[in-house]
């Protein structure tokens, strides 16, 4: 399992980030505090709230399909985050 930093900032990026991650076959998970959401559920982010720091949990052991998806979703990766992985 991975875990990392995530933020939307507009409803757009919802969607972009929900259309990429539907895609894949292993769960992913959004938590913020205590509160642990399916991380492919567009209402379920909307619940959150947006501009909220969360963090996505992708359960798999494919590291080449966690590393494709942290590609295809660099957009709402916090910067904090960024610097980690480079």
């Amino acid at each position: 399992m991975k875990s990392i930093k995530v933020k939307f900032d507009s409803m757009q990026e919802c969607q972009r980030y929900v259309m990429v991650v539907e895609n894949y076959p292993f769960n992913i998970d959004l938590q913020w505090g205590s509160q642990v959401i399916d991380g492919k559920s567009m209402l379920g982010i909307l619940g959150f709230g947006l501009r909220k720091v969360v963090e996505l949990k992708m359960h798999t052991e494919d590291e080449a399909a966690m590393r494709e998806l942290v590609e295809q979703i660099d957009f709402c990766i916090c910067a904090d985050e960024m610097k980690i992985a480079i």
